[in-house]
């Protein structure tokens, strides 16, 4: 969104949709460094005969220092410590405000900040808590209502979510984002034969939208849609190869798909991206021990659990490896260690059995 007021978008020049709440023309977004607005921010007095002038400013401030109107994804963005205590000082100045007035503020603009303020901040209750008073203010606002049911996803609140998303759809048709997030909350849920649907409206309005499209290709995967989910992940590393993820995914459809060759060469796309990634190591090594070249596969799974040392799964595929490679004693250790990390582990638990019914003990069974 452009916050310097015009409609169009600076990136793509197309039309932006109106979503009813707006910083004025004259406060672009993110223009001045955060430190000195917070000491402009600390002179501020909340106190006295003009409240609309100090809103003015906090809207003013807040948004000068990057803090956005709208809530793109979630997780959100990060915030430096500069922008947190511009955030937490604007809410103690807001509270006097209110305090001084006896009443709340009737500014649903400030209210989306300070609610966006705190979602940046992983502090999700309270940013649920801002959204719910801006969509109070102005209930005709689909930007205030969208970013309060981004808070509610983020809680895993996920029926009142798509409550929230659908009303946002209601007020304004054209809101790519709450189609598609609508679709990522229905997924969550285990419904994503109807997130499908929401998936392929946002990439009506929008074929450009990289998250839209790799939410469709984990949705189509999920459901063992494989060749289809390849083509939207294909899609969605050509707007973002650098997108580990995808290229993770991307490698289970093929894997699954019976393409072990070409599964490799997308884990390995991902580690040339990310050396330390858990999920590429753990799904080379599956790979590789399927191929039978076990001491590939336990280089890989030692890989990942020197970026994860705390996976259950990854302590297993190590155990298996080793109980193929005939050292039993420290695949018993692994599956003693992925238990300890998931005691429903129900793979760890029958290759214990297994060992143990072959004479061997460990220290942790007589605990069972």
């Amino acid at each position: 969104m452009n916050m310097d007021g015009t409609a169009l978008c600076k990136k793509c020049r197309q039309q932006l949709p109106n979503v009813g709440i707006s910083v004025p023309p004259s406060v672009p977004r993110g223009t001045r460094d955060a430190r000195e607005l917070l000491e402009e921010l600390r002179r501020l007095e909340p106190v006295g005969p003009d409240a609309e002038a100090v809103t003015r400013d906090l809207v003013r401030i807040l948004t000068q220092g990057g803090i956005p109107l709208m809530i793109d994804r979630f997780p959100g963005e990060t915030v430096d410590d500069a922008q947190k205590m511009l955030a937490e000082l604007a809410d103690e100045k807001l509270d006097e405000m209110e305090k001084h007035l006896q009443a709340p503020s009737k500014d649903a603009t400030l209210m989306v900040l300070l609610g966006s303020a705190a979602f940046l901040l992983k502090e999700y209750e309270k940013a649920l808590d801002r959204f719910n008073a801006a969509v109070q203010l102005d209930g005709s606002s689909a930007l205030a209502e969208y970013n309060r049911a981004m808070a509610l996803q983020s809680l895993s609140k996920f029926e009142d979510a798509v409550q929230s998303f659908t009303r946002v759809i209601t007020l304004k048709p054209d809101f790519e984002q709450a189609w598609a997030n609508k679709g990522r909350t229905l997924y969550a849920m285990g419904r994503g034969k109807e997130a499908l649907e929401y998936f392929e409206r946002a990439l009506c309005l929008d074929r450009n939208d990289f998250d839209a499209w790799f939410s469709k290709g984990v949705t189509e995967e999920e459901m063992g849609q494989f060749q289809e989910a390849i083509k939207c992940l294909d899609i969605a590393l050509k707007l973002r190869p650098d997108f580990v993820q995808a290229w993770n995914f991307k490698g289970d459809a093929l894997f699954n798909m019976g393409n072990p060759e070409e599964a490799l060469a997308a884990y390995e796309q991902a580690l040339s991206i990310r050396p330390h990634d858990f999920e590429a190591w753990n799904n080379k090594g599956i790979v590789l021990f399927t191929r039978k070249d076990v001491k590939g596969a336990l280089e890989a799974f030692d890989k990942a659990l020197m970026a994860c040392a705390e996976s259950a799964d990854a302590w297993f595929n190590k155990g298996t490896a080793l109980e193929v490679s005939g050292m039993l004693d420290e695949s018993l250790a692994c599956y003693d260690r992925a238990l300890r990390l998931d005691a429903e582990h129900e793979g760890a638990r029958k290759s214990r059995e297994k060992l143990y019914a072959l004479g061997m003990t460990s220290g942790e069974k007589d605990s069972d």
